[in-house]
């Protein structure tokens, strides 16, 4: 009976999937099946396990089907502070899921859930910030509950402890358990870790246990901790992990020097952020005898140091990658080899894998070769200084002569690339950043924003060929790699681009990266450009790793991985190790099923990183208004009308990219009423329209830290919406690349 229920899960699988399927009842099912007598209770106890599990769904009157039959999708639920969610589904290409607040049930942020889709209310405009879909969906069931601890503010009644969770979309307080685990006190007003009990019915409260106490609210950097443990990062590495690292020591031995081409002599030098502590790419250029060029890119050989099945493996497996929060780094590996043994520090012996590149004139392929190396950087400069000098500020800098003359070398190399990939058609929107200043308390004092600069773009253009050039070896070879994919916009993003383009006046619908160029071409220098830009990219795939090779769409590339970043990057790590199988002709270390796994793990832990990242600028972002508020600095702030809600405008301000709401309510002069499609609002009386991609002015009126929700009222003085320009952008106008 053993190798029994597998076969027959596969047959029930395979039956209710034929297309000429009409759903049976479960007698009906077991005799079409031939499930004889003694089976009937196995296989009844299978079609509840294959239910539970969102294989198959059971209908009205005990009838069976696959959940699509059903109209039922399965995939993971993100909540929004406004107490709606949406369910993206596992299977791609489908339409993302619009969850009411009434019929979550009791799915919680994250979880894996069954939805079944239903037809939306009359008159219902559903939305949000970002893309809404036209589905609605009620949740049936939760399939993983991914939700396990919720971090939060710890308050009191009369009557017992709860708990604010931090989560925007988790509205609910929850209740804590008493006594606490190990007596651990409760203080109120501190940020805390619990660990959720189970919840079974949306009318009982949540409860849970205090697992970690984070310190007051106020206390410095508790905020920052707080979105850490929220998303499970910890700067604390195992004690076996920090005895694995320390084995390494920092001096190289000779005989870690067989085998390796010794380009210590070399003209190469590291460039970075100015407060990176991580070096981990150093770059060289020469001229060939036969006028062309030979670039070299050299990156930190942590596959050396870091052995498949190791402690730090594993960790840096778990991790996936280093983690920038707005105060802190994350270290993927422990700090030990990411600061000291790894980094390619300069005046100092490092152990690299080196990809040398001969190119033309032209920046085209002649030929290149990839090798392990040992190298000393002659120096570490970073973008700040880089960018001062090409601007003409080269006396205030101290640089070698030999570093200042490659430097002008490669400036003029970056510059061919750079044309030559935007003529490939790469996509090239360069919307602004923001970068926080804290003080010496973790408290924020001032927002920059900035855009790539030309310094940032020349080693951006280096690591693209490096990484183009390690790929080619993989899909040449046609052996088991991991790749850097990024796929095309679906038919509905196509969709949503066109509209938002039309919002704003612009005609064209893209649907091709070529369009795409154009559209963002035409508006360049225009007041439009960054709200044309926007609705190009937030309508854009997200890129992530696969063991299947796939184009890259926003870098126009057939062929690209990731290989330039091993010290804070996993998937990097993975491409050394196989790079080196190549090199000495041995079996790839890794399986195509073992990599496909591992690009799934690398790509989900990358986006949670992204989150995290975000959330802690933004809880930064968040103090920052809150203490303009009280301080009576409530505005004018100038803004862009980004979308439209069902219940407000959303807007963008210009200063800091805070995102928060117009509520309609606070428009005294009509009662407004979004559109369909959510690019613009318009009064029922005086038919003012109000769009994305309007410019206006506003004031704070309100910001909640803790449900991390701002909301605006618009200057007095702008009482009538300006008019929606229509038509194609103005001329464009010259602009720096």
């Amino acid at each position: 009976m053993e190798e029994f229920t597998p076969s027959l899960e596969h047959r029930i699988y395979e039956f209710l999937g034929n297309e000429k399927y009409i759903p049976l009842k479960q007698h009906e099912l077991a005799k079409a099946l031939r499930i004889k007598g003694n089976e009937r209770a196995e296989f009844r106890h299978l079609l509840y396990e294959m239910e539970r599990q969102g294989k198959i769904s059971c209908l009205r009157k005990n009838r069976w089907a696959l959940p699509e039959k059903a109209h039922e999708v399965i995939g993971v639920l993100r909540m929004h502070n406004r107490g709606f969610g949406f369910v993206i589904p596992d299977t791609p290409g489908l339409e993302d899921i619009y969850i009411p607040e009434e019929n979550m049930n009791v799915a919680l942020e994250g979880d894996r859930v069954l939805v079944r889709v239903v037809k939306a209310p009359e008159g219902q405009r559903k939305g949000s910030e970002e893309l809404a879909p036209r589905k609605n969906g009620i949740i049936v069931r939760i399939l993983e509950r991914r939700l396990l601890n919720v971090v939060g503010l710890l308050k009191k009644t009369s009557y017992y402890w709860y708990v604010i969770p931090d989560l925007p979309g988790l509205l609910k307080t929850i209740q804590v358990n008493v006594p606490t685990p190990k007596n651990m006190p409760l203080l109120e007003d501190h940020k805390v870790v619990i660990h959720l009990d189970e919840w079974t019915s949306p009318s009982r409260p949540l409860t849970g246990d205090l697992v970690e106490d984070l310190g007051p609210i106020d206390a410095d950097g508790t905020d920052v901790l707080s979105v850490m443990r929220q998303h499970g990062l910890t700067s604390e590495f195992p004690p076996d992990v920090h005895r694995a690292a320390a084995r390494h020591g920092k001096e190289l031995e000779d005989r870690f020097l067989d085998d390796r081409k010794d380009l210590r002599e070399r003209m190469l030098f590291t460039i970075d952020p100015d407060d990176a502590k991580d070096f981990d790419d150093a770059v060289s250029l020469m001229e060939t005898a036969e006028g062309n060029w030979s670039l070299g890119v050299h990156i930190a050989d942590v596959a050396h140091y870091v052995k498949p099945g190791s402690e730090v493996d594993a960790e840096a497996r778990y991790r996936g990658t280093s983690v920038y929060m707005v105060d802190r780094v994350v270290t993927m590996l422990p700090p030990y080899l990411t600061t000291e043994v790894c980094s390619l520090q300069p005046d100092r012996d490092r152990l690299a894998h080196s990809v040398e590149m001969v190119l033309d004139p032209d920046g085209k392929f002649i030929s290149f070769e990839t090798f392990p190396s040992v190298i000393r950087s002659k120096m570490r400069l970073n973008y700040d200084q880089v960018q001062a000098f090409f601007d003409g500020a080269d006396a205030q800098i101290s640089m070698l002569p030999e570093v200042a003359a490659t430097l002008t070398r490669m400036r003029g190399l970056a510059k061919i690339l750079r044309r030559r990939r935007m003529a490939m058609g790469s996509l090239d929107f360069n919307l602004p950043e923001i970068r926080c200043r804290l003080d010496s308390r973790g408290h924020p004092t001032s927002f920059v924003k900035r855009t790539a600069s030309e310094a940032y773009q020349l080693i951006e253009e280096f690591m693209l060929m490096a990484n183009q050039a390690v790929a080619s070896i993989f899909s040449q070879r046609e052996i088991p790699a991991i790749y850097r994919i990024h796929e095309p916009p679906n038919d509905e993003q196509w969709e949503r681009m066109g509209v938002e383009l039309k919002a704003l006046g612009v005609e064209a619908r893209p649907s091709s990266r070529d369009e795409m160029n154009k559209v963002a071409r035409d508006a360049a220098g225009t007041p439009l450009e960054y709200a044309v830009n926007l609705a190009l990219l937030r309508n854009l795939k997200r890129a992530c790793y696969s063991s299947t090779l796939k184009d890259h769409f926003g870098l126009a590339m057939t062929t690209y991985t990731h290989f330039t970043s091993p010290i804070r990057r996993y998937p990097d790590l993975l491409v050394h190790r196989l790079l080196k199988a190549v090199e000495l002709n041995k079996a790839s270390p890794y399986t195509h099923e073992e990599l496909a796994a591992m690009a799934v793990h690398s790509s989900q832990m990358e986006e949670a990183a992204d989150e995290a990242e975000e959330e802690s600028v933004a809880i930064k972002r968040l103090v920052f208004y809150q203490d303009r508020l009280l301080a009576g600095e409530s505005g004018p702030y100038d803004g862009l009308i980004i979308s439209v809600a069902p219940k407000g405008l959303i807007v963008e301000l210009s200063e800091t990219l805070q995102r928060g709401m117009i509520p309609f309510a606070s428009l005294h002069d009509d009662y407004y009423v979004s559109s369909e499609d959510r690019t613009n609002a318009v009064g029922r009386k005086h038919r003012t329209r109000w769009g994305i991609g309007q410019k206006v002015k506003v004031f704070l009126s309100r910001v909640d830290r803790a449900r991390r929700l701002v909301d605006f009222y618009l200057d007095p003085e702008q009482t009538v919406a300006a008019p929606v320009r229509k038509g194609k952008p103005g001329k464009r106008a010259q602009r720096k690349r």
